[in-house]
């Protein structure tokens, strides 16, 4: 007689466990095995330096860039996104602000970058009118610039309205997109989507990702990056044979929150084989990463923050 049977002849009217009283205990240890594993992957394993085929400068510059996509303060923290609030008036104007790290490398000549001083970073602020879709943006040296019209997929009212209706399932979702966006492939007619539309619901965000993993060519990146505030963030792209990607050696990156499917902001990579001053790069480089806060609430005119 084995253990187990012994086991179960001490205790014979004992009642089997259940997947009820199971479940607690078994949450437990997965969350625990998640946990861990973000720990082991928060960082991408190489994508974060610069190697320059052995060249010294080359490890100056990935100390640089790996410095600048860590969050050098808390100024930039984000205090609401896409929370539940009133729907605007059409004559209020909804607020963005978007923070982008640079590398420090200069792209006059696309195909061969060169390294400069210094750490580019800058905010953009916009406004766009929620009826209308009118557009302001801050200036460098303060004061709004002049108004822009009206986006590919209209007004944020208009986006908002037909976003909602988008189907779950992935095919008809995308059908439906490609009336909206005519001018594009599936995958930019979602990242506009969602860099775009100032409120998604939870469930079309889900849906938008599960056709996003439908498309040809389309990949979702398994390590998690982090976006210019240091939060983690999925990196979704087209595969790296794509026409631009051969040609720029240029990777670029939708990013979004990996349990909720949020808009992140963007990261663009230099890959390895491009050209950096002269030299092959070895491994893959970052070239910008951004980070988008996003406010629920809308405010009467442009140029005031909530």
């Amino acid at each position: 007689m084995d253990e187990m049977t012994t086991l179960k002849n001490f205790r014979p009217d004992a009642p089997a466990c259940d997947r009820a009283r199971l479940a607690p205990g078994r949450q437990r240890l997965l969350d625990a095995a998640a946990a861990q594993r973000r720990r082991r992957r928060f960082w991408p394993r190489a994508g974060w330096k610069l190697a320059a085929a052995g060249a010294a400068a080359g490890v100056a510059v990935a100390a640089v860039l790996v410095a600048q996509v860590m969050p050098t303060n808390h100024t930039h923290r984000v205090e609401a996104e896409y929370a539940t609030s009133p729907e605007p008036a059409d004559g209020q104007w909804l607020y963005q602000k978007t923070l982008t790290r640079q590398s420090t490398l200069n792209f006059r000549d696309d195909l061969n970058p060169v390294p400069e001083k210094g750490a580019p970073e800058f905010t953009q602020e916009t406004w766009t009118q929620y009826g209308s879709g009118k557009t302001r943006r801050m200036l460098m040296q303060g004061g709004l610039d002049s108004v822009v019209g009206k986006a590919v997929a209209g007004s944020p009212k208009e986006l908002r309205r037909k976003v909602q209706k988008l189907p779950s399932e992935p095919q008809l979702l995308l059908r439906s997109l490609s009336k909206i966006i005519r001018h594009a492939g599936d995958y930019e007619r979602i990242a506009y989507t969602f860099s775009n539309a100032d409120t998604i619901p939870f469930e079309v965000r889900i849906s938008l990702f599960r056709a996003l993993e439908t498309i040809p060519g389309v990949v979702v990146r398994p390590q998690l990056v982090k976006d210019a505030l240091g939060r983690p963030a999925l990196a979704v792209h087209p595969s790296d044979d794509n026409s631009f990607t051969r040609q720029t050696h240029r990777r670029e990156e939708l990013l979004l929150d990996p349990k909720t499917y949020e808009y992140r902001g963007e990261r663009t990579m230099m890959l390895a084989g491009g050209v950096i001053d002269s030299k092959v790069t070895a491994e893959e480089t970052l070239i910008s990463v951004s980070a988008v806060q996003r406010f629920a609430a809308a405010v009467d005119e442009p140029g005031v923050r909530p």
